[in-house]
């Protein structure tokens, strides 16, 4: 007779909700990949009119030159400003996403162990089983040369 687990339906259902989360994780993990790519974005283009109003300046700059690039500076720092708003959110996300895909395998785990306890008792019992057919064909064995 096959081992055949009493909860496998169950066992399925914890690896497909664990799997889920790991996308779901995965997901957050991308959203907040994509957050940190614009801040850089962001960081590099500041640097960037940073070195030039700086070569500009030795160069000699019109008033209105300088104050668009202020104006330019302090709307790359409000931009940034959002974008540090938004990672945090997304941050809280995948922090909440970690600890339901931990929630999720450990869960999973539970059942998974299970299996494995029962499986390594259905192994033993068979193994019993087997060594006393042994057992019975050697003592009819013995006994029929005992008697022929």
């Amino acid at each position: 007779m096959a081992f055949r687990f009493s909860l496998q339906a169950l066992l399925r259902f914890r690896k497909s909700v664990e799997h889920q989360q790991e996308l779901l994780l995965q997901e957050a993990n991308h959203q907040v990949a994509l957050v940190r790519h614009e801040i850089e974005s962001l960081d590099k283009r500041m640097a960037e009119i940073a070195v030039r109003g700086a070569l500009e300046l030795t160069s000699g700059v019109r008033a209105a030159e300088l104050q668009f690039e202020g104006l330019c500076r302090s709307v790359l720092l409000e931009q940034r400003r959002q974008l540090e708003k938004v990672l945090a959110q997304r941050e809280e996300i995948r922090v909440r996403h970690r600890q339901a895909f931990h929630h999720a395998r450990r869960q999973r785990e539970v059942v998974d162990t299970l299996r494995q306890h029962q499986l390594q008792l259905y192994r033993q019992q068979e193994k019993r089983k087997e060594q006393r057919s042994l057992d019975e064909l050697f003592l009819l064995r013995r006994e029929f040369l005992r008697r022929g």
